[in-house]
């Protein structure tokens, strides 16, 4: 038979704090995802090009609205 001494002890409070503490710094897996997404794009300079380009687009007014895929 074995014998619990107060060092093995489980306090359910203490255990429940813990928890919430690890809960809180937990990511879930969708903003994992968009993490590792934000780091694919940024490490390709490629994409990095199009979206400084289209952003100068944006600056001096070279765009147009699109209102139907016929617009496209």
């Amino acid at each position: 038979m074995h014998m619990v001494n107060m060092e093995e002890t489980i306090n359910l409070s203490e255990i429940y704090r813990k928890l919430k503490m690890i809960e809180q710094h937990m990511v879930t897996k969708a903003e994992l995802n968009t993490a590792l997404e934000t780091v694919m794009v940024a490490s390709n300079e490629d994409t990095m090009g199009q979206i400084r380009e289209s952003e100068k687009d944006i600056k001096i007014g070279r765009v147009r609205k699109i209102n139907s895929v016929k617009d496209i």
